[in-house]
């Protein structure tokens, strides 16, 4: 659950289940936040709410307002990528849900994650010196390098969030919250969580990283409870007692069989020639990990198959992607000043570099960029005045107009929809059944 827009690319290590414990769904997508208007429902009227004895959140880190109608427990594992994409999957909730969603942090290292236990130990440290703002902060880097977490990694991360270091070590070296995590464990167990992540949403468990439909349904229903609650203030206990009903897990698998129509803008970067047979447009988002993962695979599907594909680039910069839609408008300017080759190195470079700590911020992008020999005072001056967000969002209303429920990465082989970053064989049999019809209609 990333409260904050950082992300790794370790949240794509797995397509196969969704939680570190058997039985899981595929998701392998930045997904987009839904909005929606909401009527304040009676429950956001008090201060704060009363705790639940089954399962309760005093202590414990929080994020969002104390009187939000759905707290959310989550109990989590640092070293888990299925926790780091449902974190992720978390703050696009939060995002669309502000004041109606509350998140709860609760530690489940499990054995098999060597640093797992340690990040909990130094993440609870800056949780006592700094309060929410500090362990949140702290949270966010330690899932943003969930492949470096050892005892240097998590003394420099504390360094970043501006803790006391000494204070910071002798904890670590006391294993001075160990109680609490000990705590967190019981609880979890008593609660049934035998895997990562695992999430009570006002109690109704939810098992894996699961899609936001079912966190979004649960929210709406929740909210629906609260407004015709005659006692908000126990409304958390309330519902922890006579909790909704488990949804079932929604198919993540998009449908194949009807053909979009989305037209390719003039100048549109692309790789491979213009009457290829297969042409394959990727909406894509510079800041999204399961966007980087899925490079390799497009690489390789363009030496496999040569001439007869045809890969373009679409912009989708999500609104949960503070970085995403500044590096977007600079590759354009990169394309305008230095032409399509330069893009596709500057597109290289960035998701090469998306997982450093410099990350996509302004000094990194325009370092990309101008080693690639564009003009600085260019494109300061077309990042000042946006004159490249009209043609991005020319490609955001493409796909939205299709009316297909997607994330990043999002792909039209001849106007079949495909999400997620998908296995190179997946991508290879739906090219290969698309040749045959599209070379017949090709043919003179």
């Amino acid at each position: 659950m990333s409260f904050r827009p950082t992300l790794s690319l370790s949240v794509c290590l797995a397509l196969a289940a969704l939680s570190c414990a058997p039985g899981a769904v595929p998701l392998s997508r930045c997904v987009t936040a839904p909005t929606r208007t909401v009527t304040p429902s009676p429950a956001l009227a008090v201060d704060a709410l009363d705790d639940s004895p089954q399962i309760p959140v005093a202590g414990a880190p929080s994020l969002g307002p104390a009187n939000a109608p759905v707290t959310i427990v989550a109990f989590s594992d640092f070293e888990c990528p299925f926790c780091n994409r449902g974190r992720n999957v978390l703050a696009d909730l939060r995002a669309a849900h502000p004041d109606e969603v509350r998140i709860v942090w609760r530690n489940l290292p499990l054995p098999r994650h060597t640093h797992a236990r340690l990040a909990a130990e130094a993440a609870l440290e800056a949780f006592a010196q700094g309060g929410n703002d500090a362990f949140w902060r702290f949270h966010d880097i330690a899932f943003g390098h969930q492949e470096h977490l050892a005892r240097a990694d998590l003394e420099r991360y504390a360094a970043l969030v501006g803790l006391d270091l000494p204070r910071f070590r002798d904890a670590l070296d006391r294993n001075a919250h160990a109680a609490e995590i000990d705590a967190d464990i019981a609880l979890g167990t008593r609660l049934g969580a035998d895997g990562t992540p695992a999430f009570f949403v006002n109690g109704t468990p939810i098992a894996g990283a699961l899609p936001i439909d079912v966190f979004e349904g649960l929210t709406a229903a929740l909210v629906e409870r609260a407004r015709a609650s005659n006692s908000p203030r126990t409304f958390y206990a309330d519902t922890v007692r006579t909790p909704l009903p488990t949804p079932e897990r929604p198919s993540t698998r998009p449908s194949w069989a009807t053909v979009h129509e989305v037209p390719i803008p003039a100048g549109a970067p692309s790789l491979g020639p213009e009457n290829a047979p297969v042409v394959m447009q990727v909406f894509s988002d510079f800041q999204c990990p399961y966007c980087a993962r899925v490079e390799p695979t497009l690489a390789a599907l363009r030496e496999r198959f040569g001439d007869r594909l045809r890969i373009v680039w679409r912009d989708f910069p999500l609104a949960g992607h503070p970085d995403a839609m500044p590096a977007a408008e600079t590759a354009r300017e990169v394309l305008a000043q230095r032409g399509v080759e330069y893009f596709w190195r500057f597109h290289d470079a960035l998701f090469e570099h998306q997982r450093d700590e410099e990350g996509l911020s302004t000094a990194a992008l325009e370092r990309h960029a101008i080693e690639l020999g564009t003009n600085p005072v260019r494109l300061r001056q077309a990042l000042a005045d946006h004159r490249h967000q009209a043609a991005i969002r020319v490609d955001m209303d493409a796909i939205t107009a299709t009316g297909v429920r997607f994330g990043t990465p999002a792909f039209f082989l001849n106007g079949h929809f495909m999400s997620g970053a998908r296995p190179l064989a997946e991508f290879a049999a739906r090219i290969n059944s698309l040749l045959p019809e599209a070379q017949r209609v090709a043919a003179p």
